[in-house]
């Protein structure tokens, strides 16, 4: 169940994501602000509460600068570039969600969490955003 305290946690860590996503803006795209996430995500499930909200968190917060850094990335290239980049996208969309489901898949497979419980979506989702955050890494490093 989520508290009050938790949607006030998650109403701040939005606030912060907007900070950072105006700071992107500003060509301040570097992979230490992409580790500045992860600090702040360690430091959040080192609190040992809502943990899964950290995780969840932490997820997207990777898919809005995977489109941040989509989307400058683009402003970069011709007409011709920006499709390939495009395909290239969509490619590793396909490729995403397969992982997506193979986590899943392979966290409910190794027993250690019962599926919907807290620990098991923390898992999940954990997993999914480290993915997402390595092609931001990618699309970065191509800045």
């Amino acid at each position: 169940m989520i508290t009050i305290n938790d949607y006030i946690i998650m109403i701040q860590r939005s606030v912060f994501l907007f900070f950072i996503l105006a700071a992107f803006q500003c060509n301040a795209q570097t992979i230490e602000t992409v580790n500045k996430f992860k600090t702040s995500y360690q430091h959040c499930l080192n609190s040992g509460s809502g943990m899964k909200n950290c995780a969840i968190e932490y997820y997207n917060q990777s898919d809005s600068l995977l489109n941040v850094a989509y989307r400058n990335l683009k402003l970069k290239l011709s007409s011709k570039e920006q499709s390939r980049l495009k395909k290239e996208q969509l490619d590793w969309i396909k490729k995403r969600d397969l992982y997506f489901e193979s986590v899943y898949s392979d966290t409910k497979k190794e027993g250690h969490f019962i599926e919907g419980s807290s620990d098991f979506d923390m898992v999940v989702f954990d997993e999914k955003a480290n993915y997402v955050f390595t092609r931001v890494k990618e699309l970065i490093k191509r800045l």
